[in-house]
């Protein structure tokens, strides 16, 4: 072996391998201005990811327009479905005819009251009961139509023979007129009408009915407490058939799982009497209007203490005691009210 075959095999096994060329590195030019006024930044790519010709890349997805309607988030509502944003809630039981429930409902309520009547009052002492049920239908989730008078009496007093008769039929409209599903606020305006179908044997049937305008508000305080009110004007259309009155209706409970304790307040301001009844028998506040004379600047106070039971999401049961805390007792010495709501 020569020596030039020798310096060719050492050269071949002893060196290192010569590097391969690495890979071509290709860039696609961005720019980072709408205007183009800065320079295009150029950014790697992948070889053969660049696009082909006559086809256009993929342009990014639209930004979301913001939600500027209570149906963005919430889920299909079926018809006639009750309000289900506000369902830490649950509605009055005292005043049971004109306290109003904020929420458009689609309901069954039935209702048992018990009314004791004073013994200094001129009936004698007794008892006035009655049985009712009251109907709500959401016809949407703002708009409801509402009938929360209905039913029968019946009047078993000292003075008086004991009758048994229906009462008037009231209906009318309720819309919610601001509703805060986040911050759990509601609030609703509505009429209701009392048509004279009622007997007399029972105070119902006196002129041509009346009209109830009210306003009604609810708020969720922390994640447990809730606060209620009504405020409406009970307007004969005769005046001397009816007395005219200002009504507040206050309620606060507190949730603790499916029970509520609560606790009410109720208030009438009379404006006005009618001429029916002599003024030794008092007014019947917002269960029996009974036309009595000499009403104007007379004021009833009651306080109502009792519990609601949510046993689901369609069957709640309620009940309260009710005694009068102002010096007018009128035909209130006690009451007791009992309802059960089957709710849509």
């Amino acid at each position: 072996m020569n020596a030039f075959t020798l310096t060719v095999l050492m050269t071949t096994v002893g060196a290192d391998p010569a590097p391969s060329a690495p890979a071509p590195t290709y860039y696609q030019m961005l720019p980072i201005s709408a205007n183009g006024a800065e320079a295009p930044v150029a950014l790697p790519t992948v070889p053969g990811s660049e696009a082909l010709p006559g086809v256009q890349p993929e342009a990014a997805p639209p930004a979301p327009r913001p939600c500027m309607s209570d149906l963005c988030e919430a889920p299909a509502r079926a018809l006639f479905q009750s309000d289900h944003a506000f369902d830490g809630f649950v509605g009055p039981v005292s005043n049971a005819v004109l306290n109003k429930d904020p929420r458009s409902n689609s309901y069954a309520r039935f209702l048992f009251i018990n009314n004791n009547v004073p013994g200094a009052n001129a009936l004698g002492g007794g008892n006035i009961q009655v049985y009712a049920l009251q109907l709500n239908l959401a016809l949407t989730e703002r708009l409801s139509i509402i009938a929360d008078k209905d039913g029968l009496a019946h009047l078993a007093v000292k003075n008086a023979p004991s009758q048994t008769g229906f009462l008037n039929l009231a209906a009318g409209l309720k819309y919610t007129f601001y509703r805060n599903v986040e911050t759990q606020t509601i609030a609703a305006a509505g009429i209701m009408y009392e048509i004279p179908t009622g007997e007399q044997k029972v105070f119902q049937d006196q002129g041509s009915g009346s009209f109830v305008p009210f306003v009604t508000f609810g708020k969720q305080f922390g994640n447990y407490w809730h606060y209620l009110q009504t405020t409406g004007y009970y307007i004969p259309v005769q005046s001397s058939q009816g007395s005219s009155f200002i009504y507040n209706s206050f309620h606060i409970d507190r949730q603790i799982g499916w029970f509520y304790p609560l606790a009410e307040l109720n208030w009438f301001w009379y404006t006005s009497g009618g001429n029916r009844i002599p003024p030794s028998v008092g007014e019947g506040d917002g269960l029996l209007n009974l036309g009595t004379q000499g009403q104007s600047g007379a004021h009833l106070v009651s306080a109502a203490f009792g519990a609601k039971a949510v046993l689901s999401k369609n069957v709640i049961l309620g009940a309260v005691f009710e005694v009068p805390i102002s010096n007018r007792h009128d035909i209130l010495n006690q009451r007791i009210t009992v309802d059960m709501i089957l709710r849509y």
